[in-house]
């Protein structure tokens, strides 16, 4: 008995012993595992953060997009529209269109880096991920695609000057009145510039959509990752506007048919975003911020509008490759 006894109490004793071997076990893998999902939560919110990154960079390239979309804009329209003279030409006044180009290029490091590790996303920062690859999927690939179509665009434009007779003397920058008859009043060079425009109208629109869903984005990570770093000023497309724009409009200027604009529009504030009233067709026209006086339209991304340009007061809208107007202001609401 007393035998049996002792071999109880040793049995007992193994299994009380075994069984904290096997506790001890399973807490040491389970802090195991809470430090691989640490570490793993931790390299995810690193890629997020590239990502963030990468977006300033391309919202910086977009910001070049836009600026070289007006200056080509208002220098086509006075091409397409005659408004340039021999005087011009000789002043070094006239700027040639069409024989450069300013591409949309994106950064994609951080994309990149969280391709090869989809799987180890956390199920916090999944929500991301529809927009990540809309981002750098979708819209990328339209992105290459219109860029490639300028490049080629104008490598074929720069090849085909070597065709005209003047060629050698644009190449010395002697006048010649074969190259000032082309570039100020030939139908071949305004539908060169029409047709590169048209090109150049479809990179500023792509990047501006790129530049809203960028901006969405970046905070959209900036609240998953409960990041207290504030937020950059590039990073908005909210009105940065006084209301001294709000107001009734009235066209002024035009050189399409004045069926083609209201007679007059109306610029008002609807929760905090400037709007354009369109009566005709019965819809608003969000304005999207750029600058202080400069803006593009919501969902639509391609027109510009500037207020007080050319003068304080005025209204000035581009859509498409050579329709325009201007607006003066008549009333204040």
């Amino acid at each position: 008995m007393l035998t049996e006894n002792k071999f109880k109490k040793y049995f007992l004793y193994a299994i009380g012993e075994i069984v904290l071997v096997v506790i001890g076990i399973l807490i040491a893998l389970q802090i195991n595992n809470w430090n691989e999902q640490k570490n793993n939560e931790e390299k995810i919110t690193n890629i997020l953060k590239e990502i963030q990154s990468d977006i300033l960079i391309d919202l910086e390239t977009s910001n070049e997009v836009f600026d070289y979309q007006i200056l080509t804009d208002s220098i086509s329209k006075n091409i397409l529209n005659n408004k340039y003279t021999l005087e011009d030409f000789r002043n070094n006044n006239f700027q040639f269109i069409g024989y450069n180009y300013r591409d949309f290029t994106t950064t994609s490091n951080g994309y990149d880096n969280l391709t090869v590790n989809l799987d180890n996303v956390p199920e916090k920062y999944k929500h991301l991920l529809p927009e990540v690859k809309n981002l750098y999927v979708k819209l990328k690939t339209t992105i290459d695609v219109y860029n490639e179509k300028i490049r080629s665009t104008v490598y074929t434009n720069i090849n085909n000057l070597s065709n005209f007779n003047w060629y050698q003397d644009f190449l010395k920058d002697k006048e010649n009145k074969e190259q000032i008859d082309f570039f100020l009043n030939d139908v071949t060079y305004k539908n060169l510039v029409a047709t590169y425009m048209g090109y150049r109208r479809n990179i500023f629109q792509i990047s501006n959509e790129y530049r809203v869903k960028a901006i969405d984005l970046y905070l959209k990570i900036h609240k998953a990752i409960n990041s207290t770093i504030e937020v950059p000023k590039i990073v908005n497309y909210k009105n940065k506007s006084s209301n001294n724009y709000i107001g009734t409009y009235t066209l002024k200027e035009t050189i399409n048919p004045s069926s083609m604009w209201n007679s007059n529009i109306d610029v008002v504030k609807k929760n905090e975003q400037l709007v354009i009233i369109n009566p005709i067709d019965d819809f608003d026209l969000k304005l999207l911020s750029y600058s202080k006086n400069t803006f593009f339209l919501d969902e639509f991304y391609d027109a510009i509008i500037l207020f007080d340009s050319p003068k304080s007061g005025h209204l000035y809208i581009s859509y498409a490759v050579n329709s325009y107007a201007i607006y003066i202001k008549t009333a204040s609401n």
